[in-house]
C-alpha cells in the first residue's frame, strides 16, 4: 500500500508543476512592471500584495513539485539529471527569494527590495528553463522550440529513402515487404511519438528496422511472437497500466493490427 501511495505522490509531479511555473513567471512580470512604473514617478518600490500572494503559493507549489519530482525521477538516472539539477537550483532561488521577502517586511528593509525583485526574476527564469527541459523529457527533445526552428531553418526536401537489403537484417524479402507496407505504418501511427528519433522512451525506438531487430534491446524474439515483449505490451487488456500505447497517449492497437505484427514476428523464424 505504501508503495502505491508513494507512486501516486510521485506522479502528481506532472500536474502540480504547472502551478509554480505560472505563478512565478506572472509574479515576476507584475513586480517588474510595477517597479518600472514606480521608478518613473520617483516612488519607492515595495512588493505588491497580489504578486506577493502569488509568490507564496508558488513557494508552496515549488516545494511540493521538487519533492515529488525527486521521487518521480529517482529511477531514471542520467535522463533526468539536467532537469533535476535545474529544479533544485530553482528551489534554492525560490527559498532565497522567500528570505528576501521576509526581510522586505521588516521595519528597515534597506536594499532587500531590490534583492527580492532580482531573485524573483531569476526564479522565474530558472523555473521556465526547468520546465523547458522537463517538456523535452515528456514530449521529446526540442518539443517546445521545434516550431520556431522550422520557421528560420531553410526548408529542404527530405533525403531519399535508402533501399533496405533484407540480407543485412537476416530476414526474407517477403518479411521486409510486409514490414514496409504493414508493420511500419502501424508504428508510425501509434508508437513513434514516444519511441522515435526525437524521443526514445526506455531507450526503445520503433522508427527503423535496425532498432526493432536489435538483439540487445530484446523487443522481439524472432519467430516467437508469444515470447516477444512487444506483443506482450500491445496485447494487454484495455485499462492495464502497462499497455502500449498508454491510454493517455493514444488508442490501443486494433486486434487486426496486433495480429499482423504477431504474424510478421512469426515469419522471422530463422
Amino acid at each position: 500500500m505504501l508503495d502505491h501511495l508513494i507512486e501516486f505522490f510521485a506522479r502528481t509531479h506532472l500536474v502540480v508543476l504547472h502551478f509554480p511555473i505560472a505563478l512565478l513567471i506572472v509574479a515576476a512580470t507584475v513586480e517588474l512592471f510595477r517597479a518600472l512604473n514606480l521608478k518613473r514617478t520617483a516612488s519607492r518600490y515595495t512588493p505588491g500584495p497580489a504578486a506577493t500572494t502569488m509568490f507564496v503559493f508558488a513557494f508552496l507549489g515549488c516545494a511540493y513539485t521538487v519533492l515529488s519530482g525527486l521521487v518521480f525521477g529517482f529511477s531514471d538516472g542520467e535522463k533526468v539529471d539536467l532537469h533535476r539539477i535545474l529544479g533544485i537550483i530553482t528551489a534554492v532561488l525560490v527559498l532565497l527569494t522567500a528570505f528576501a521577502l521576509l526581510k522586505v517586511h521588516r521595519p528597515a528593509p534597506g536594499s532587500a527590495t531590490r534583492i527580492y525583485l532580482a531573485l524573483l526574476c531569476l526564479s522565474a527564469l530558472a523555473v521556465g528553463l526547468t520546465g523547458h527541459f522537463g517538456g523535452d523529457l515528456t514530449h521529446g527533445q526540442g518539443y517546445i522550440t521545434r516550431p520556431l526552428t522550422q520557421i528560420f531553418e531553410p526548408q529542404t526536401p527530405p533525403p531519399p529513402t535508402a533501399t533496405l537489403n533484407p540480407a543485412d537484417f537476416g530476414i526474407s524479402q517477403a518479411a521486409l515487404d510486409t514490414y514496409l507496407s504493414t508493420i511500419q505504418p502501424i508504428f508510425d501511427q501509434s508508437c513513434i511519438e514516444c519511441h522515435g528519433a526525437d524521443k526514445a522512451e526506455n531507450d526503445v525506438r520503433l522508427d527503423a528496422l535496425e532498432y526493432l531487430l536489435d538483439p540487445n534491446l530484446e523487443i522481439l524474439v524472432r519467430g516467437d511472437a508469444n515470447a516477444s515483449e512487444l506483443i506482450y505490451l500491445i496485447d494487454l487488456p484495455a485499462g492495464d497500466p502497462d499497455i502500449m500505447p498508454p491510454e493517455d497517449e493514444g488508442k490501443p492497437l486494433k486486434p487486426e493490427q496486433i495480429e499482423a505484427i504477431r504474424n510478421w514476428i512469426a515469419s522471422l523464424a530463422t
